[in-house]
């Protein structure tokens, strides 16, 4: 694979962070920003967190929400995050990256600059019996 030292500053792929009480809650605050093409992706998985809240160390199971996306988008995402996110006082951290790899670099500048909206799984398999579909009427003519 390919990697590149990635020059052009507002197309270099940054991580943001949060952490969220649960998966279903990870799940839709991710969702939402890669809907609204704010997050190439979202990656969740389950922690266990210590950290003093109150003056009362807190051991607790939490979720962390780990988005990939450009940065010039970062700034944007993490206000999207902020609004989305229930905790009084959320952790939202943004960490650049040094390098990238070409292809994965391409795929995320297109997607994300892409006017076309997602569709999910079940309107992806409906678009392609449509097509197929389309495509067998007009061979038939």
């Amino acid at each position: 694979m390919l990697f590149e030292k990635i020059e052009k500053e507002s197309k270099d792929i940054v991580f943001v962070y949060t952490t969220c009480a649960g998966l279903n809650e990870a799940r839709e605050i991710g969702l939402s920003a890669v809907n609204e093409k704010l997050a190439i992706s979202a990656d969740y998985w389950i922690i266990n967190s210590i950290y003093p809240w109150k003056n009362v160390i807190q051991e607790i199971n939490q979720c962390m929400l780990m988005f990939s996306t450009q940065k010039n988008l970062g700034d944007k995402l993490m206000k999207h995050i902020e609004s989305e996110h229930p905790y009084s006082v959320p952790m939202i951290v943004k960490c650049d990256t040094a390098m990238t790899n070409q292809e994965y670099s391409f795929w995320v500048d297109t997607t994300l600059s892409s006017q076309e909206d997602y569709m999910d799984q079940s309107q992806a398999q409906e678009k392609k019996k449509e097509e197929e579909a389309g495509y067998r009427y007009d061979k038939l003519k």
